[in-house]
């Protein structure tokens, strides 16, 4: 019987800023330039690669996964919220996945959009909307400044993953 280290590659975390010691981080995973992975998150790239783009956060206790054809795509400055999941899903650049949101196969959550606490996302969402509830539904457009926010957000992410990596004393978020 086959080991699991023999049947995926290691990933290459080098190019992270962080990844927690208690982070699952296995398969086909392509981690790019500053991207931090926090406490319990587990990236499973196991059926089909996972990509995080740079400068993306994934918090503590989110889950990415995907089915085969259907890789999971973060582009930069993603924020994933704690104990979300991302399964077979491509996230634009400058996103918020909220805590405990729910993102399912196919979905693509368009540029600078917020996905709300606790959404559940089964169809396309349309750049810079705010989408809320079970199933997720559009309320309303994301303003200007708001989007400008949400890349300040995954830069003050990054300047935490830093500390927590012991390379700063900026907790980025003080």
């Amino acid at each position: 019987m086959a080991s699991p280290s023999s049947l995926w590659p290691r990933p290459d975390l080098s190019q992270a800023a962080f990844v927690a010691p208690n982070a699952t981080v296995m398969g086909q995973i392509t981690l790019h330039e500053g991207c931090n992975i926090w406490y319990s998150a587990v990236l499973r790239g196991d059926v089909e690669r996972i990509e995080v783009g740079a400068y993306s956060n994934v918090q503590d206790g989110a889950i990415l996964h995907g089915d085969p054809g259907q890789p999971t795509v973060l582009e930069d400055y993603v924020t994933v919220g704690h104990r979300a999941v991302i399964h077979s899903a491509h996230i634009e650049r400058g996103c918020l996945i909220g805590i405990g949101a729910i993102v399912l196969d196919g979905v693509r959550v368009g540029t600078g959009s917020i996905v709300g606490a606790g959404a559940v996302v089964t169809k396309d969402v349309p750049k810079r909307s705010l989408v809320m509830g079970v199933p997720g539904k559009v309320v309303r457009h994301v303003s200007d400044q708001q989007a400008l926010e949400l890349l300040e957000h995954a830069q003050k992410y990054h300047q935490l993953a830093l500390a927590h990596a012991g390379r700063s004393n900026d907790l980025g978020f003080i």
